[in-house]
């Protein structure tokens, strides 16, 4: 029995969100994941089509952003770093995932409170298309962490693809334990719940002892990583505000629509926040989002668009935006 500090292979389920940003084409996005040794090298035909179901279907999006590149053909660079994060697919389609220039939003939840990546693998070069970089621990959360880790590949000329060697990593069983029996193993005769337990029924059983209890809990596995070239752009965090309170104090009364006015027709201070400005949050400043303020103020009118009754930030893309956030904000 195996009791090396294997690292550990887990699939970062993702969800949609707004995206802003500058595109970076220095990046690859992971197109696939092949089970080719290990204890689990023996059930590699059940494993790798579920596999490959699962990063077709979306579920699986991990990027990696190559910075600091001199080279526009990835071939040599005897200095570069690769960062690895979580993404989010922009467009919301898979069909187009592995284009070559599809574009993902880099997920805030791999990103520090600068806006930087959690993770860098550095210091890195590339070799005649052989890319090398790391050490770096990469965390996957729930306390599922890849020590030490090194991040190879080769590189085809030009950046459109990356391929791993055979990586030696260790899948905990509690992952397996998650997922449910594959047909024909989840019906009569076999009435299995778990993969774990299709597994078992396949004499595949753990081999690796993670916590160092002298009991496997975790099953050994060698895997390759096929990348394919992708834009990435990081996202933009604007201030939150309070749509009406455009003179940034905390309240809406009269004087924020009279702030809006002297902007409007006579060269007044340019509000901090304009997005506050956009009573009806079209996109445009003009007359009409004063008077809606005036009414909504004066006459019972409706409410301005949110966020109105709470601070928060603009649900609509548009080319206004909020610089400063109000008092309370």
């Amino acid at each position: 029995m195996s009791k090396k500090p294997y690292p550990v292979l887990l699939a970062v389920l993702l969800t949609v969100s707004v995206s802003a940003g500058e595109p970076i084409e220095t990046a690859f996005v992971n197109s696939g994941i092949t089970v080719v040794g290990g204890e689990l090298g023996s059930v590699a035909d059940l494993l790798n089509p579920f596999i490959e179901s699962t990063v077709i279907g979306g579920g699986i999006r991990n990027l990696l952003e190559v910075r600091l590149l001199d080279d526009p053909a990835m071939q040599n660079d005897p200095d570069i770093e690769v960062a690895s994060f979580p993404g989010i697919d922009v467009d919301g389609n898979p069909d187009n995932d592995f284009d070559g220039t599809n574009l993902y939003q880099v997920d805030p939840i791999g990103l520090n409170d600068d806006g930087e990546p959690i993770t860098i693998f550095t210091p890195g070069s590339i070799t005649n298309g052989n890319l090398v970089a790391g050490p770096a621990d990469l965390d996957l959360g729930g306390g599922l962490v890849i020590p030490g880790a090194l991040l190879e590949g080769t590189v085809a000329s030009g950046g459109s693809s990356m391929d791993t060697p055979a990586i030696a990593a260790a899948i905990p069983v509690a992952i397996f334990d998650a997922i449910p029996a594959p047909p024909p193993f989840d019906g009569f005769p076999f009435n299995y719940d778990t993969l774990t337990e299709v597994l078992a029924f396949l004499g595949v059983n753990p081999d690796v002892d993670l916590d160092g209890d002298s009991i496997p809990d975790a099953f050994s596995v060698e895997f390759v990583l096929n990348f394919v070239s992708c834009q990435i752009i990081y996202p933009v965090t604007e201030p939150a505000f309070q749509r009406g309170d455009i003179n940034l104090d905390g309240t809406m009364d009269l004087g924020d629509p009279v702030s809006l006015l002297g902007y409007l027709f006579i060269g007044g201070e340019v509000p901090g926040c304009l997005d506050a400005c956009d009573a009806n949050d079209d996109g445009a400043l003009d007359l009409g989002d004063a008077v809606l303020f005036l009414s909504h103020l004066f006459t019972g009118g409706i409410a301005p668009a949110e966020p109105f009754e709470n601070c928060g930030t603009d649900p609509t893309a548009d080319t206004i935006s909020c610089e400063t956030s109000p008092t309370g904000c």
